[in-house]
């Protein structure tokens, strides 16, 4: 078999292990589980992205990285796997599309090393691993550059509009993060040789038609009444744009931008924001392996590569445009920067081929110093795990500068042998790839990062460890656990209620629907309990009329009572103060805080 189809089937079957290996018996964050298996109840409930089977309220982020394991759960019925699956096929594609992409650019060695990158940053193996909605961003972020590297080097306008339906696609899938791939495309554009003219109105078009396409979603939402359709998660107003700009857009960036106008949301597990954010203890780990290495990749192209100055404009500019990103987003959880892989991946794969087609010394020596030491560096953060490795690579490093010189000596101007090739890619990235290997081992539900300890701890609205691989996902409300007799229970005394029960906050509703295959289960607030619905008035309409009987008083964050701070009294604070004073508390079972609200 020739070198490129054997090299491939090998990537792909290495990325598959990494991701599929044992999945069935990994962890899944409960929310998003059951959204997936709300979604998949109806097509109302798939369009919406409806985060209860009832349909009352939808997640906060547009649902399209939860289409396809809505569909999965659909015919293959709900189970760890079949929630998970989906982000580590997505991966595995990924990794496939960047090799092809890098492979037109220069033939099979950049292929092979860019796909290579890709499957050994450990945070995407980690989230490939997890039902977090990263992993097929990260496939919409391959797909791009397969169209828009295809659209600087052949300065095609038609591939351009096409780069730009990408974008429009992984707009679906993580919103305005999507769209910071546009100045990068726009400056590799405008860097072709075509007429101006002809390259303005070429990239006016594909820009309207990737803007008109990203919204559909949210025009379609929008144009629903909202009596027909679940409440738009995140916002005060009931409105995706809000959900969308606001909420998932200007709140991310400022922790304290809350408004009548929309809300903040910034997870606190990156650290803070500055220029070396992304080498701190909490994120370096998980991705800056070879954030150097892809910027001397862009001084190594940029003189080895003249003719194709183009394409190096559109990954230098995409790398630096979302290192700037994430660097200065006010909160972020650590598998954001999985995105970072497909421009890292791009840049390192061409360059390494570039230098090795060149014969020249300077490009691997310079690739390959830069890896081992940051591997050296990055590894210090976290010594009592995997660090050895980082020393072999160091070594392996310094043995492949021997043979490069002695080689060189030899054969001036001659590509390297294909085994040296390999060992040179090898001592890239040999710490990363047993990150991501080892990422199997210390899964984390909530908040999937690679590498093991307390620093790596937490996830979305928790502080605590990793649990091991392999542990039941916690049924807990706050300390007190749900047993299933409580269900059991719960269900038998329904008596035609719409509702099997209500809670505070999707959290705590979350691991009762996916306990109950899909049971209907008021999450008062959405996902952090602070979205106005329901009302009290509609809240207490439902009780009289019979759709709702019991409330679980007791938050997923410990307690009773929202624990999000609001300015004012929010709408689940006064349906909860009107839960205790008026509805009666139920005794004889193993649980605290469940109240009867029967007229």
């Amino acid at each position: 078999m020739r070198p490129w189809p054997l090299g491939l089937a090998a990537l792909t079957a290495a990325t598959a292990f990494i991701t599929l290996w044992a999945l069935q018996a990994g962890q899944r964050s409960e929310y998003y589980a059951a959204i997936a298996l709300s979604m998949s109840r109806s097509w109302p409930n798939l369009l919406f992205g409806a985060f209860d089977p009832a349909g009352t309220v939808t997640l906060d982020k547009i649902p399209g990285s939860f289409w396809v394991p809505a569909v999965v759960v659909k015919v293959f019925g709900f189970s760890t796997w079949s929630v998970n699956a989906p982000n580590a096929l997505a991966t595995i594609a990924a990794v496939v599309v960047v090799a092809i992409t890098a492979k037109r650019m220069l033939g099979p060695t950049a292929g092979l090393v860019a796909g290579a990158v890709v499957a050994s940053t450990p945070i995407v193996a980690a989230v490939a691993r997890s039902n977090q909605p990263e992993s097929f961003f990260v496939l919409a972020l391959a797909l791009t550059a397969w169209a828009a590297t295809r659209a600087v080097q052949r300065a095609s306008g038609a591939w351009l509009v096409v780069a730009g339906g990408f974008i429009a696609l992984g707009f679906q899938f993580y919103m305005l993060e999507s769209w910071a791939v546009w100045p990068a495309l726009a400056a590799g554009w405008l860097c072709t040789r075509k007429p101006w003219l002809t390259k303005l109105w070429q990239l006016a078009v594909a820009g309207v038609a990737s803007l008109a396409l990203s919204l559909v979603w949210i025009v379609v939402v929008s144009l629903v009444p909202a009596a027909d359709r679940p409440y738009i998660g995140g916002t005060g107003g009931n409105d995706p744009f809000e959900m969308v700009f606001g909420y998932n857009g200007l709140g991310r960036f400022a922790a304290t931008s809350d408004s009548a106008a929309y809300r903040a949301f910034t997870p606190p597990f990156s650290g803070d924001p500055g220029v070396l954010r992304l080498f701190d203890a909490e994120v370096g780990p998980q991705v800056a392996w070879l954030i150097p290495a892809a910027l001397v990749a862009v001084v190594v192209l940029w003189r080895l590569e003249p003719a194709r100055r183009a394409l190096t404009v559109l990954l230098g500019a995409w790398l630096v445009t979302f290192l700037a990103m994430f660097s200065t987003v006010a909160g972020m959880h650590q598998f954001y920067t999985a995105a970072l892989a497909v421009p890292i991946a791009l840049l390192v794969g061409w360059a390494f081929a570039a230098g090795r087609r060149s014969g020249r010394l300077w490009p691997p020596i310079a690739l390959v110093v830069t890896a081992s030491a940051t591997a050296l560096g990055i590894g210090l953060l976290q010594p009592d795990y995997l660090y050895p490795v980082a020393i072999v690579q160091a070594v392996l490093a310094a043995v492949v500068i021997v043979l490069l010189v002695v080689r060189h000596r030899r054969l001036r101007r001659v590509p390297d042998a294909r085994w040296l090739a390999a060992l040179t890619a090898a001592a890239l990235v040999l710490t990363p790839a047993a990150w991501s290997i080892d990422a199997m081992n210390h899964e984390n539900s909530i908040n999937p990062i690679a590498g093991a300890g307390p620093s790596f701890g937490g996830g979305r609205g928790s502080g605590a460890a990793p649990a091991p691989r392999g542990a039941p996902a916690a049924l807990g409300l706050g300390g007190a656990s749900v047993d299933p007799t409580v269900l059991t229970w719960l269900a038998a005394h329904q008596d035609g209620a719409r509702y099997l029960v209500a809670t505070f906050g999707a959290q705590a509703a979350a691991p009762i629907i996916t306990a109950t295959d899909g049971a209907s289960v008021l999450p008062v607030g959405g996902f952090n309990g602070l979205d106005p619905v329901p009302t009290l008035a509609a809240f207490q309409a439902m009780a009289a009329d019979g759709e709702l009987r019991y409330v679980l008083a007791t938050t997923a964050l410990g307690g009773r009572g929202v624990t999000a701070p609001a300015a004012e009294p929010t709408a689940s604070a006064t349906i909860e103060q009107w839960v205790e004073s008026s509805c009666t508390p139920v005794t004889g079972l193993d649980i605290n805080d469940l109240f009867d609200c029967a007229p």
